[in-house]
């Protein structure tokens, strides 16, 4: 019996051959076509706090320009619960195909240290960008005999444990100001945590306790019409609401710098290309006036940076407050 020939093998084989290259070929085709696809279907935006809260405020500010800009429909879903852990979570365990965005507060940095969750918030997933940030304003009940931050320090140093700060929950930006502030002034001061900032606020004007920190927005009306002193801002920048209050930097506290501020994250793994075109967009609605303008009067410093440069920070974020909550020995709520 003859032996096929080398050229008769390689004649059989060249069918193969281009079949198999025509696969690549597609497959490689379809992959770029999805790539310059995205996005085509709509976007599902993820809010770890309640409907109505300063999250979702902003981004229904923000969020029918980008639809606009990306021509698909970006799909609010509110999902409050643990601080936001619950609506991280989410997703933190999506699919990193740049469908599944999470816009949240500054909590996303304290709850590592605080509620041990099952995902890593530096590793599962990629901070996009910040969005804005809100001043904290440090409220005193106008019976504190302290009119400016160096002469609350030195009544409190002067009647350890006898002044109580007020937050809106552990593990709240108001608490861990607080904190900061017990820290840096070297101070004994109690906190006492109740359910919701204008509670917190209300039992400070009431004098249930002593002092409180506040998104300044809020806390201004009521230092301007005598309810509170309004004794400094929490941000190493005075805030443009209230140019007349000094810093806490400017106090006496040097480096004091805590705000409550408000990103962008996606799951991990998605595309830097999609990440990319996300910070773009976003970049581009933030620089527009008219939505400068309303999210200023709605009391936010509108941000806007790059993925690259967003994410120091961020780590930074969650190393300072991992380092307060060891120190302070804070607890969170059973």
């Amino acid at each position: 019996m003859q032996k096929p020939s080398q050229h008769g093998l390689a004649m059989k084989a060249f069918p193969a051959a281009v079949l198999l290259f025509a696969s690549a070929l597609l497959l490689a085709s379809s992959i770029l076509h999805a790539q310059e696809a995205w996005p085509n279907r709509p976007i599902r935006l993820l809010i770890p706090m309640a409907a109505g809260g300063s999250s979702d405020i902003l981004m229904r500010t923000l969020s029918p320009r980008m639809s606009d800009s990306l021509s698909q429909q970006i799909v609010i879903d509110n999902r409050p619960g643990a601080n936001g852990v619950i609506g991280e979570e989410l997703v933190a365990r999506s699919a990193a195909d740049g469908y599944t965005w999470l816009v949240t507060s500054i909590a996303i940095a304290i709850n590592p240290s605080l509620y041990k969750p099952s995902y890593n918030v530096l590793t599962d997933m990629t901070p996009v960008s910040n969005l804005a940030d809100v001043d904290l304003l440090l409220g005193v009940n106008p019976n504190v005999p302290a009119k400016t931050v160096s002469e609350l320090i030195s009544y409190a140093k002067a009647n350890p444990g006898k002044l109580n700060y007020a937050s809106f929950g552990i593990g709240s930006i108001a608490h861990m100001a607080g904190e900061l502030f017990k820290q840096a002034s070297k101070t004994e001061i109690v906190h006492i945590a109740y359910k919701a900032t204008p509670q917190a606020v209300q039992e400070t004007i009431a004098g249930q306790t002593q002092m409180v920190f506040g998104g300044t927005p809020y806390m201004l009306p009521h230092a301007r019409a005598g309810r509170l002193r309004g004794v400094a801002v929490s941000s190493l920048q005075r805030s443009p609401l209230a140019t007349d209050i000094p810093t806490l930097d400017e106090s006496g506290l040097p480096g004091f710098d805590v705000t409550a501020w408000f990103a962008m994250f996606v799951p991990a793994k998605t595309p830097p290309r999609v990440i990319a075109r996300i910070n773009a967009v976003l970049a581009e609605v933030l620089r527009d006036p008219q939505i400068r303008g309303i999210i200023e009067k709605q009391g936010f410093r509108p941000g806007g940076n790059s993925s690259a440069e967003f994410t120091p920070f961020f780590r930074a974020e969650v190393a300072k407050f991992d380092a307060l909550v060891k120190a302070a020995g804070i607890k969170p709520e059973n």
